[in-house]
């Protein structure tokens, strides 16, 4: 295994080779295979940035919605006649809402990774490719395997792969609850109503379960961010470097020597040269160590060598 080079692979690269991966191509999916699932989702996160920044959306969880939704469940106590199920049917409609966006979601999102196939073009648009090299992978989809023959013991999944409909993706948003307040802050009056209290509960908790802790992750794959110790080459190819996968980044710096190892970041359009420009700013990387291009141009013979993407 050659140690000295790393990739870090976002969805870019997928898309690179025709593969139907955006999030809009997951909204299609479902409004085909799920028809509740995806109005609940607009309804309960608002359509506007929900298929654009589908993961950092899943934090702005509307629960006024989903409480107004329920209240029609939540009998008084002197209805005639009672029925001891009252005391449990709130929190069970908030329970059924939540478990159709977070498991029946991560369900449907499995599915629709498990049926993105390699289309005729991706040969075609292969680009050069270390495959002894290191990976972090932060794409589902195991086209470095079937594609280009990178072994798995090569790869990092940074948010696991999907192999069949039992695997444990990890999809989620970046707003700690514990941090950012994202939580209902419940009510301890005597006088409030216990069904509600559980049912806030229910609420709070899916805050918590959605949270993509890449403190935990990174704690998780310790020994392969070990390994990359003695890296001397990056190649970002189609990651969005967002904000959510910045911890990542830290890390890799971390253990890397970071004043001397260089970068080739793939680039899509201007706007994402002046976005990277600000994020390797940010993280403090000497701006003569980072060559952009095209994807497909480095390593080919093909690469400009000045520090500005000729686009």
């Amino acid at each position: 295994m050659s140690k000295n080079k790393l990739y870090i692979i976002g969805n870019g690269f997928d898309l690179q080779h025709g593969i139907k991966s955006k999030y809009w191509d997951f909204k299609k999916y479902i409004e085909d295979e799920d028809s509740e699932l995806i109005e609940k989702l607009e309804e309960y996160f608002g359509s506007d940035n929900l298929w654009s920044d589908f993961e950092e959306t899943l934090a702005y969880l509307d629960t006024e919605q989903i409480i107004d939704e329920c209240l029609n469940y939540l009998e008084p106590y002197n209805a005639e006649p009672w029925s001891e199920a009252y005391h449990h049917d709130y929190q069970y409609e908030v329970q059924v809402r939540i478990d159709l966006i977070t498991e029946t979601l991560k369900q449907r999102f499995t599915e629709w990774i498990l049926q993105l196939n390699l289309p005729e073009i991706a040969k075609e648009n292969m680009v050069v490719i270390k495959k002894n090299a290191l990976f972090i992978n932060f794409n589902y989809t195991d086209t470095l395997e079937r594609l280009y023959r990178v072994s798995s013991k090569n790869i990092l999944y940074i948010h696991n792969k999907a192999i069949n409909k039992n695997s444990t993706l990890i999809l989620g948003h970046s707003r700690n609850p514990k941090k950012d307040n994202t939580h209902i802050k419940l009510n301890s009056d005597e006088n409030y109503d216990q069904r509600v209290i559980e049912g806030n509960e229910i609420l709070n908790k899916y805050f918590f379960v959605t949270y993509k802790s890449t403190e935990t992750i990174i704690k998780e794959n310790e020994i392969f961010f070990d390994s990359i110790s003695k890296v001397d080459t990056i190649y970002v190819y189609g990651h969005s470097l967002s904000f959510v996968d910045k911890p990542y980044f830290e890390e890799i710096i971390r253990m890397i020597d970071k004043d001397k190892v260089t970068w080739n970041v793939s680039v899509h359009n201007h706007q994402d040269l002046v976005r990277f420009k600000e994020f390797f700013f940010s993280i403090n990387i000497n701006p003569e160590l980072i060559k952009y291009d095209r994807m497909n141009n480095f390593d080919n013979g093909q690469l400009n060598m000045f520090h500005e993407c000729k686009l």
